[in-house]
Protein backbone atom coordinates (compact mmCIF):
# COMPACT_ATOMS: atom_id res chain seq x y z
CA UNK A 1 0.00 0.00 0.00
CA UNK A 2 1.12 3.53 -0.71
CA UNK A 3 0.77 6.25 1.92
CA UNK A 4 1.32 9.97 1.46
CA UNK A 5 3.45 10.99 4.45
CA UNK A 6 2.12 14.55 4.13
CA UNK A 7 -1.31 13.29 5.30
CA UNK A 8 -0.01 11.58 8.45
CA UNK A 9 -1.18 13.27 11.65
CA UNK A 10 -4.21 15.19 12.90
CA UNK A 11 -6.39 17.49 10.77
CA UNK A 12 -9.33 19.68 11.90
CA UNK A 13 -12.07 21.49 10.00
CA UNK A 14 -12.62 23.94 12.91
CA UNK A 15 -10.69 26.90 11.41
CA UNK A 16 -12.94 26.73 8.33
CA UNK A 17 -16.29 26.08 10.06
CA UNK A 18 -17.57 29.68 10.14
CA UNK A 19 -21.22 29.74 11.21
CA UNK A 20 -21.41 25.96 11.50
CA UNK A 21 -22.42 24.25 14.74
CA UNK A 22 -20.28 21.17 14.15
CA UNK A 23 -16.69 20.33 13.45
CA UNK A 24 -14.80 17.39 11.99
CA UNK A 25 -11.40 15.89 12.69
CA UNK A 26 -9.33 13.35 10.79
CA UNK A 27 -6.36 11.35 12.01
CA UNK A 28 -4.06 9.36 9.73
CA UNK A 29 -1.63 6.94 11.37
CA UNK A 30 1.53 6.01 9.43
CA UNK A 31 0.52 2.32 9.21
CA UNK A 32 -2.67 3.00 7.23
CA UNK A 33 -5.11 3.11 10.14
CA UNK A 34 -7.04 6.20 11.15
CA UNK A 35 -10.26 7.71 12.41
CA UNK A 36 -12.64 10.55 11.74
CA UNK A 37 -14.80 12.48 14.22
CA UNK A 38 -17.89 14.58 13.55
CA UNK A 39 -18.89 16.46 16.72
CA UNK A 40 -21.69 18.88 17.49
CA UNK A 41 -23.90 19.86 20.43
CA UNK A 42 -25.98 16.69 20.00
CA UNK A 43 -23.00 14.35 20.34
CA UNK A 44 -20.34 12.81 18.17
CA UNK A 45 -19.77 10.15 15.57
CA UNK A 46 -16.47 8.33 15.19
CA UNK A 47 -15.52 6.24 12.19
CA UNK A 48 -12.45 4.01 12.34
CA UNK A 49 -10.91 3.40 8.92
CA UNK A 50 -8.03 2.08 6.84
CA UNK A 51 -6.50 4.48 4.33
CA UNK A 52 -4.05 4.50 1.48
CA UNK A 53 -3.23 6.51 -1.64
CA UNK A 54 -3.78 4.47 -4.82
CA UNK A 55 -2.19 7.30 -6.81
CA UNK A 56 -0.65 10.75 -6.30
CA UNK A 57 -3.22 13.13 -4.80
CA UNK A 58 -5.83 10.37 -4.49
CA UNK A 59 -7.04 9.11 -1.10
CA UNK A 60 -9.05 5.96 -0.41
CA UNK A 61 -10.69 5.49 2.99
CA UNK A 62 -12.34 2.18 3.89
CA UNK A 63 -14.54 2.48 6.98
CA UNK A 64 -14.32 -0.40 9.48
CA UNK A 65 -16.17 0.63 12.67
CA UNK A 66 -18.71 3.28 13.57
CA UNK A 67 -19.73 4.62 16.99
CA UNK A 68 -22.19 7.36 17.89
CA UNK A 69 -23.03 8.84 21.28
CA UNK A 70 -22.57 11.69 23.72
CA UNK A 71 -19.28 13.55 23.81
CA UNK A 72 -17.31 13.91 27.05
CA UNK A 73 -15.57 17.29 26.63
CA UNK A 74 -13.18 16.52 29.50
CA UNK A 75 -11.73 13.38 27.90
CA UNK A 76 -12.54 13.93 24.19
CA UNK A 77 -14.08 10.45 24.33
CA UNK A 78 -17.60 9.14 24.78
CA UNK A 79 -19.57 9.79 27.98
CA UNK A 80 -22.21 7.37 26.64
CA UNK A 81 -22.53 5.26 23.51
CA UNK A 82 -25.86 5.00 21.67
CA UNK A 83 -24.80 2.92 18.67
CA UNK A 84 -21.85 0.89 17.41
CA UNK A 85 -21.61 -1.05 14.18
CA UNK A 86 -19.29 -2.44 11.57
CA UNK A 87 -18.91 -0.08 8.64
CA UNK A 88 -18.08 -0.84 5.03
CA UNK A 89 -18.30 2.52 3.28
CA UNK A 90 -15.51 3.51 0.87
CA UNK A 91 -14.56 7.14 0.14
CA UNK A 92 -12.33 7.93 -2.82
CA UNK A 93 -11.33 11.56 -3.23
CA UNK A 94 -8.67 13.64 -4.89
CA UNK A 95 -6.91 16.05 -2.54
CA UNK A 96 -4.36 18.84 -2.44
CA UNK A 97 -2.27 20.13 0.46
CA UNK A 98 -1.38 23.82 0.58
CA UNK A 99 -2.06 27.18 2.24
CA UNK A 100 -5.63 28.24 3.05
CA UNK A 101 -7.01 31.30 4.83
CA UNK A 102 -8.77 30.50 8.13
CA UNK A 103 -12.45 31.52 8.16
CA UNK A 104 -12.72 31.63 11.97
CA UNK A 105 -10.78 33.95 14.30
CA UNK A 106 -7.92 36.17 13.20
CA UNK A 107 -7.04 36.00 9.50
CA UNK A 108 -4.09 33.65 9.09
CA UNK A 109 -2.63 31.24 6.57
CA UNK A 110 -2.81 27.56 7.56
CA UNK A 111 -1.54 24.42 5.93
CA UNK A 112 -4.66 22.57 4.85
CA UNK A 113 -5.81 19.50 2.98
CA UNK A 114 -8.68 20.13 0.56
CA UNK A 115 -10.73 17.19 -0.72
CA UNK A 116 -12.88 17.10 -3.87
CA UNK A 117 -15.42 14.89 -2.06
CA UNK A 118 -16.65 15.47 1.48
CA UNK A 119 -14.76 13.46 4.09
CA UNK A 120 -16.45 13.21 7.54
CA UNK A 121 -18.70 16.16 6.68
CA UNK A 122 -16.06 18.63 5.49
CA UNK A 123 -13.94 19.45 2.45
CA UNK A 124 -11.10 21.43 4.09
CA UNK A 125 -9.03 20.53 7.16
CA UNK A 126 -6.19 22.42 8.85
CA UNK A 127 -2.96 20.65 9.79
CA UNK A 128 -2.69 19.72 13.46
CA UNK A 129 -0.09 17.62 15.26
CA UNK A 130 1.92 15.28 13.07
CA UNK A 131 2.63 12.90 15.95
CA UNK A 132 -0.52 11.09 17.03
CA UNK A 133 -1.21 7.83 18.87
CA UNK A 134 -4.03 5.29 18.50
CA UNK A 135 -5.05 6.03 22.11
CA UNK A 136 -6.16 9.51 20.97
CA UNK A 137 -8.97 7.89 18.96
CA UNK A 138 -12.23 8.61 20.87
CA UNK A 139 -13.42 5.07 20.01
CA UNK A 140 -10.22 3.43 21.30
CA UNK A 141 -11.92 1.98 24.41
CA UNK A 142 -14.71 0.52 22.22
CA UNK A 143 -12.50 -0.90 19.46
CA UNK A 144 -8.92 -1.30 20.76
CA UNK A 145 -6.26 -1.42 18.07
CA UNK A 146 -4.75 -4.86 17.58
Amino acid sequence: MRYDEALIGHWSSAPFDYGVMESSDLAFLPDGRGWGVLANLAGMEVVRFRWHCPGPGLLEIRDEHYAQGQWDVDTDGFSSVEETASAEYVTLSRYTIGPEEAAVGEPRQLTAVTFEETVMGAFVYARGAREIEPTQDPSYSLFPYT
